[in-house]
């Protein structure tokens, strides 16, 4: 009996002891969120973010350009198709026209010469391509054309004249050089391709064989004819070339 009187007094005490006016304790913080970490891509696993290359490509053109060492002004036009090895290197074939017609002239003291020259002729070629950091391209191959040329001279002086025809047409061989800036904006993957317009430099470098040529020459003591049907002859035709290609 007195135990439990002693407890229930114990009891009461605590009770009134407590202060109701005080808050309640805050409730417990929620631990901090820790975002997962990537995934480590293993080594061996290929970047998406590089060009792998592996399409075709395409791409025409027209040029405007000078016939040497027999003047003439040149136009024409050009097309390729070929295949982007990779994001720096492609190979591709090419066929164009190139047609042209001009006069030269000299005068001097002694005397003076002049000239006229036409050219007609397509030619066909295979070209390897590098192009560094997406814009500057540089590339060269064979090429083979057909056509003619014709050329007609005349020099005269003091000491007599000269006549002087050049005529050929068939196959030349040759190299073609180019390089220049491309244009266009590359685009990511998928495609990673890269399409715009090109700005560039093209030199047509051709042998002629067996180019006729013929020399009429006169002077006070009489004249002399001279024909040659198996001469080589060498002309190079720098390009300035506008087009646009989808590499």
């Amino acid at each position: 009996m007195n135990k439990a009187l002693l407890l229930t007094a114990l009891v009461s005490a605590s009770v009134f002891a407590q202060d109701p006016s005080a808050p309640p304790p805050p409730p417990p913080q929620p631990a901090p969120y820790v975002a997962p970490s990537s995934p480590v891509r293993p080594v061996d696993s290929p970047m998406l973010e590089e060009d792998p290359g592996g399409r075709i490509r395409w791409g025409v053109s027209g040029n405007l350009g000078w016939y040497m060492p027999y003047p003439a002004f040149t136009i024409g036009a050009e097309g390729r198709i070929g295949y982007q090895v990779s994001n720096i290197f492609s190979a591709y074939a090419i066929v164009g026209v190139t047609g042209g017609f001009g006069f030269g002239g000299s005068v001097s003291s002694t005397g003076g010469s002049a000239s006229v020259t036409g050219i007609s002729y397509v030619y066909f070629g295979a070209i390897a391509e590098a192009m560094f950091a997406d814009i500057f391209y540089v590339g060269g191959g064979p090429v083979v054309a057909t056509g003619g040329l014709g050329i007609a001279g005349i020099s005269a002086s003091s000491n007599g004249g000269t006549i002087t025809a050049l005529a050929h047409g068939g196959a030349m061989p040759g190299f073609d050089l180019r390089l220049g800036l491309g244009l266009g904006r590359p685009h990511g993957p998928p495609t990673f391709r890269r399409g715009g317009f090109n700005l560039g430099l093209n030199v047509l470098m051709l042998l002629h064989p067996d180019t006729v040529v013929t020399r009429v020459q006169g002077d006070s003591m009489g004249g002399s004819v001279d024909v040659k049907t198996n001469e080589l002859i060498f002309t190079a035709t720098p390009m300035v070339q506008l087009g646009y290609d989808w590499r």
